[in-house]
């Protein structure tokens, strides 16, 4: 009997060894494969961020060029009034400033003006006589230049823009592309870095991984693409793609012995683990039989507490046969089983976030084109305040919609871009605000956009339906168990049934008749917030509408966690 048992379990064992050889083949490949695929896609998408990057620089650029204050400047040539000639020189200068800094990137600006032989620049050591050193561009070789440094200076990238009458030189360390590399290539087995014949590498090139420079040839390397270098001690996966802008190409390199690393190392303990297994089955083959029937009634009662619902019961293993096996396999299925539940609940969570992060990407802005055409007409009229002022509060809104990487906000800063969207307004048509919140409230966390929609309708349908002056009241005050938060206009308001109506349709899937802004806030709240929640439709004191958005917050630890970044 032990005799047959020992030659079925080697015969089993070999089988499984045979099988784990095959295993590892394939999983070898399919895993190169994958890694070639998946690497080559992660390169591609991290270079269309960094040619975005760079292209938003030369957009602001090109914005510069075109601003009126620089046109004017340029344009003057005999100044009537020196005061006026100097504030317009400072309103330039603040002009170039301002582009500087506008990006994720600051940019050094330099402005030569040749009709009056001088120079606006944000850096103090430029004098005019380095206009007649400035290069000639060849755009053929991308928008910007790189200029190494002498010594221990910072290299730079360059752009010029040569007119008749002035010259713009911008540009930027590559240290900022240092940084966004580093952030890519963290915690994982690659080497990113960007490559030119003339200057090198902007990265940190490995010094260990064979001779693979004496493979990179500047001709190939113009189309994306991917390869797999063979030397004697590494395998590398080389995927490579050019940057337009910049004239260079960036190079990946991954060590596939790294990443398959841990599939090898698997292998080979399953085998030590199949000898093993068969060592110890030789030597226990004649105790098999011994205590069989008292584990078997511990793993029954254990799977009931799986059946019932306790994936965290487990089994002690006190037996030093074949049991101990089992328990370990029960073990780890429960463990698995939990870790899938638990997975699924997780996936649950951030589809929730997913939809509501759709919800208030949907909730955009659309009156950007009338603020364009006012800075325009005031722009005509001389009226610098006004273009001054409307473009102080349109860049600090858009400043506010853009920021995404964090959904939360507080009550302060939503109603400090609420006053910046309402000024906006105020240009456009004769109307006034009042906000009344209390200091508390105001360090309450919302998510963003949250009261907006509520004051867009307000305008769009109260106010801007009636030719008086309009009023907007924004209130916001804590109730038992969470806060409330109005806004109300001195619209013509909504009759009885159609209020009603609208107080149906929050509760009723979106078509294109309810209006997405009302309806998008009405999910967000009481998805956020504990039951309870939701929007509140009135009759106004101004005579328009009243708008109610009630938040409760004795159940809000779960969304604060649906609200963690990913």
């Amino acid at each position: 009997m032990s005799l047959k048992f020992s030659i079925v379990l080697f015969v089993l064992l070999s089988i499984a060894v045979a099988l784990n050889g095959r295993s590892y083949r394939v999983s070898i490949h399919v895993i190169e494969s994958d890694i070639q695929n998946s690497y080559y896609e992660q390169l591609q998408f991290f270079l269309v961020q960094l040619d975005n990057q760079v292209n938003n620089l030369a957009a602001n650029l090109l914005q510069l060029e075109e601003d009126s204050i620089m046109k004017q400047y340029i344009n003057t040539t005999a100044p009537e009034d020196l005061f006026d000639f100097n504030m317009l020189r400072s309103n330039m200068y603040e002009r170039i400033k301002l582009q500087s800094v506008s990006s994720n990137w600051p940019m050094e600006i330099s402005v030569f003006l040749k009709s009056k032989e001088e120079v606006i620049s944000t850096r103090p050591d430029v004098v005019y006589e380095e206009l007649a050193s400035i290069p000639r561009v060849d755009l053929s070789k991308g928008l910007w230049n790189y200029e190494p440094g002498q010594g221990n200076s910072e290299n730079y990238f360059t752009m010029v823009r040569l007119a008749p009458g002035y010259a713009i030189i911008a540009r930027f360390s590559d240290t900022y592309i240092q940084d966004m590399i580093n952030k890519f290539q963290q915690n994982s087995n690659r080497h990113t870095m960007l490559y030119h014949p003339k200057f090198g590498f902007i990265g940190n090139p490995p010094s260990d991984l064979g001779e693979w420079r004496e493979q990179l040839d500047w001709n190939s390397l113009q189309e994306p693409g991917n390869r797999i270098l063979n030397f004697k001690e590494h395998r590398l996966l080389l995927n490579y793609a050019p940057v337009g802008s910049l004239d260079w190409v960036m190079i990946d390199l991954v060590p596939l012995e790294k990443v398959v690393l841990p599939v090898k190392e698997s292998s080979q303990f399953f085998i030590l683990g199949i000898i093993a297994m068969l060592a110890i089955g030789v030597i226990i083959t004649a105790l098999i039989y011994r205590q069989i029937q008292y584990p078997i009634n511990e793993l029954v009662m254990k799977l009931q507490d799986i059946r019932s619902g306790n994936f965290s019961s487990r089994l002690q293993a006190k037996h030093r046969d074949e049991f101990q096996d089992v328990f370990s396999g029960f073990n780890d299925m429960a463990e698995r089983i939990q870790e899938l539940i638990e997975k699924v609940y997780e996936e649950k969570l951030r589809l929730k976030e997913a939809e509501l992060k759709q919800l208030q990407s949907q909730i955009n802005p659309h009156f950007l084109y009338n603020c364009l055409f006012y800075i325009k007409n005031m722009a005509k009229l001389g009226e610098d305040e006004q273009v001054v002022a409307m473009a102080l509060n349109l860049g600090e809104y858009y400043r506010y919609t853009t920021r995404l990487e964090n959904p939360l906000t507080t009550v302060r800063e939503e109603v400090n871009f609420l006053k910046n969207y309402l000024n906006i307004h105020c240009f456009r048509k004769p109307m006034s605000y009042e906000v009344h919140i209390s200091e508390e409230l105001m360090e309450v966390s919302i998510p963003r956009l949250f009261i907006q929609p509520l004051v867009e309708n307000a305008i769009i349908h109260g106010i801007e339906k009636s030719d008086q002056e309009g009023r907007i009241r924004i209130q916001g005050f804590f109730i038992s168990g969470g806060f409330v938060i109005t806004v109300e206009d001195s619209g013509d308001g909504l009759e009885p049934d159609n209020l009603e109506r609208l107080r149906e349709k929050m509760s009723l899937p979106l078509t294109p008749e309810t209006g997405c802004g009302l309806w998008n806030t009405c999910q967000r709240v009481m998805n956020l917030y504990a039951p309870g929640s939701g929007l509140e439709f009135d009759r106004s004191g101004l005579g328009g509408l009243r708008v109610a958005i009630r938040c409760m917050t004795k159940q809000q630890e779960e969304p604060n966690v649906k609200f963690a970044d990913c």
